[in-house]
């Protein structure tokens, strides 16, 4: 790697640094460097809010840079800033069969799946979240070799390695600003690390981590943090509150535009007095020891809001705080952030160029501000940052690890694709218990996600290379199952009968949840159904509209056989009925060959002929039994009568005007049976009841 070159770029709130250096077998060699700041407020607290502006200030670096090394600046090492950061744990172990040397490419490997790991656990947790997130850096907490840990995997031999990673994440809305300015100003990047990530690399090497250390990054428009201890980097956060906030004190003060504010407070560890123009012309000189009293109460809030952030990751105060930054330079933070953390004031140290050890050329580039750019630049010369191959989903460029195995699942998820789109949601079934035994009407399986890449059909698993272009359209979702009470059912034919000789159909009887329904009737999901085809001469006899006919009262026959009413009927059965009390033929009660109007009915229909001087009479014999039926006079020719031989005499229908409905008898308004016994003089009532 010796002799390799980088260049990196520092895009801070307020200004450009931008580095070309060349490897060497101790570390770095700085061959030349530029600084540029923002002629306006292109940025806010990390945040690029002009990409236009930026992109300019970049490209004028670039230009610098290029005339200075007389090479061409194609591709960039760069560094975000932490806000709204997120960090997450996760640790990844792979099993390789049998014992392997452990190379840089299957270490690198293994990290980058405990990083992509991090990022689809990321995506599920903030699945409701509207900002999607990138991964900007991790860390190596620790590594394992076959179940035990060890300080470093390369070159190790083993059949199991295993790694746990810090990995920090970003709204992709930052990332994607810092893409963008860089692609206008004719960049690519070729690694990407978080800025406290880059600091720590240099000025918290791994021999200092057994120390539980903070390092506070101070810009413009942050203060990034990293928190080391135990051997490695514990935690990365950020407050969103830095050396800006100094100056707009300044300006609200004395009444200065923000740029002459900033150059105000640089001043103020420089000189013994500062002389400026306010906005409104007018020159003041003012004493450098009056500002620095006046902006204290800013400090304070300053140095409270870092130590907060400090204790809160660390679960208290650090061993010591190193502080790095143009913003470290104020005036009085370190005095009052070891106040705070409760350390001494040495404990409290502000860092520059001087600290790293392995960076050597331009000595010009110091002080606390040229740590993160050489940072960064030192990052990517140790292949620490992260890689990226460029791919197009759905016209849309995504940036993923540059790694042999990143497949098209990555892909997806890097463009903010929800990977439950790639299978369909199989409709949901209907069930249905129908007589003890459970249906299941499945939905429909839905239409899967269609994957290319580069116009080839392609899978999740399919490895994807700089340049490809995928193709996705998400899987539809089937439809939920619907049907009928039928499509549960078995075929069922109707029970046909005769019953005197009049042909009667018998239907099955179906219920869904104690409810009468038919074959057509709406499937409800999780419903009991059960059907039944009579088989017995009772339940025949009830849904034939007969439910009134008993054994006491009737003779029944079933295909000339006397029989009872739990008697088996089958189809095409012929059933005969007529009272016991008449003693008679059944053709004397339905004559053979006439039609029976009304099926079911157990007596004619037809008026009786009148031989008894005009009134009804059931013979031709004289005196007899007079009653009045229903408001009529009927003479009942018989010496003992029964309320069954009434119903003999008028011309009144035995089947029910609709099924269920109820037959009424009453003798002088008290209720009467088929047997009781009828007087002269008796006022009789019948008349079906709809129930």
């Amino acid at each position: 790697m010796a002799g390799e070159k980088v260049f990196a770029l520092d895009i801070g709130t307020r200004t450009v640094v931008g580095i070309v250096a060349v490897g060497e077998e101790e570390g770095l060699k700085i061959k030349a460097s530029d600084y540029l700041e923002h002629r306006e407020r292109a940025m806010l607290d990390g945040q690029i809010h002009d990409v236009e502006l930026v992109a300019r200030a970049v490209k004028t670096v670039k230009e610098c840079l290029e005339r200075k090394t007389g090479e061409p600046l194609k591709e960039v090492a760069v560094a975000a800033a932490g806000r709204v950061l997120k960090t997450l744990r996760c640790r990844q172990e792979e099993d390789y069969g049998q014992v392997v040397e452990l190379d840089r490419e299957r270490v690198l490997g293994l990290e980058l799946q405990a990083v992509q790991a991090a990022q689809r656990q990321l995506a599920e947790e903030k699945k409701d979240d509207d900002l999607n997130y990138h991964c900007v850096g991790y860390s190596v907490v620790k590594y394992e070799l076959d179940g035990y840990r060890i300080g470093n995997l390369l070159g190790q031999r083993g059949r199991k390695a295993a790694v746990e990673v810090l990995a920090t994440f970003l709204p992709r809305a930052v990332v994607d600003s810092l893409f963008a300015s860089l692609q206008r100003a004719g960049l690519e990047v070729m690694s990407l690390t978080l800025e406290p990530i880059a600091a720590s690399a240099v000025v918290i090497p791994a021999g200092m981590r057994m120390l539980n250390i903070a390092l506070v990054d101070i810009g413009a428009g942050t203060s990034d943090i990293a928190l080391s201890a135990d051997g490695t980097i514990i935690a990365y956060d950020m407050v969103p509150v830095a050396g800006d906030e100094v100056t707009e004190a300044i300006c609200h003060h004395y009444l200065l535009d923000f740029s002459t504010a900033e150059l105000v407070k640089r001043s103020l560890t420089l000189e013994d007095e500062v002389t400026f123009t306010d906005v409104l012309g007018v020159e003041h000189t003012v004493p450098c020891r009056e500002i620095i009293e006046k902006i204290q109460p800013v400090v304070e809030s300053l140095a409270e809001a870092i130590a907060e952030k400090i204790i809160a990751l660390n679960g208290g105060a650090p061993q010591a705080v190193i502080l790095i930054g143009g913003g470290s330079l104020t005036p009085g933070l370190p005095d009052k952030l070891a106040e705070i953390l409760g350390l001494s004031r040495q404990r409290v140290s502000v860092r520059g160029r001087e600290a790293l050890k392995a960076v050597v050329g331009e000595e010009n580039l110091s002080g606390p501000e040229s740590v993160t750019p050489i940072g960064i630049a030192l990052t990517a010369y140790r292949r620490e940052g992260l890689g990226f191959a460029k791919v197009t989903v759905n016209n849309q460029q995504v940036r993923l690890f540059e790694i042999n195995r990143s497949t098209v699942a990555d892909a997806l998820l890097a463009a903010g694709i929800n990977l439950k789109k790639v299978y369909p949601r199989i409709g949901l079934a209907l069930t249905a218990t129908v007589n003890g035994e459970l249906k299941i009407i499945k939905g429909t399986k839905g239409k899967p996600a269609v994957i290319k890449v580069n116009g080839e059909d392609a899978s999740l698993d399919t490895p994807v290379k700089n340049n490809d272009e995928i193709t996705f359209i998400e899987a539809v979702d089937g439809e939920d199952a619907s049907g009928v009470v039928g499509d549960v059912l078995p075929p069922l034919s109707p029970l046909r009968v005769y019953i005197n000789e009049k042909e009667v159909t018998i239907n099955p009887v179906i219920l869904m949840n104690n409810r009468v329904v038919d074959r057509d009737t709406p499937l409800e999901d999780g419903a009991t159904i059960t059907y039944e085809l009579p088989s017995n001469l009772g339940t025949v006899m009830s849904l034939a509209g007969m439910e009134y006919v008993n054994e006491e009262d009737y003779e029944i026959t079933v295909n000339g056989i006397p029989v009872e009413l739990d008697a088996p009927v089958s189809d095409g059965d012929h059933i005969k009925v007529f009272p016991r009390a008449q003693n008679i033929d059944t053709e004397e009660v339905l004559p053979a060959g006439e039609e029976v109007k009304e099926t079911g009915s157990l007596f004619s229909s037809r008026p009786r002929e009148n031989t008894a001087g005009g009134t009804n009479s059931t013979s031709g014999g004289s005196g007899g039994v007079k009653v009045t039926v229903n408001g009529e006079e009927v003479v009942i020719d018989k010496a003992s009568p029964i309320f069954a031989d009434v119903i003999a005499a008028v011309d009144f229908s035995a089947r029910p005007p609709k099924p269920g409905s109820w037959l009424v008898m009453e003798i002088n308004g008290l209720r009467a049976e088929f047997t009781t016994p009828v007087k002269d003089g008796d006022e009789i009532t019948i008349y079906w009841e709809e129930r």
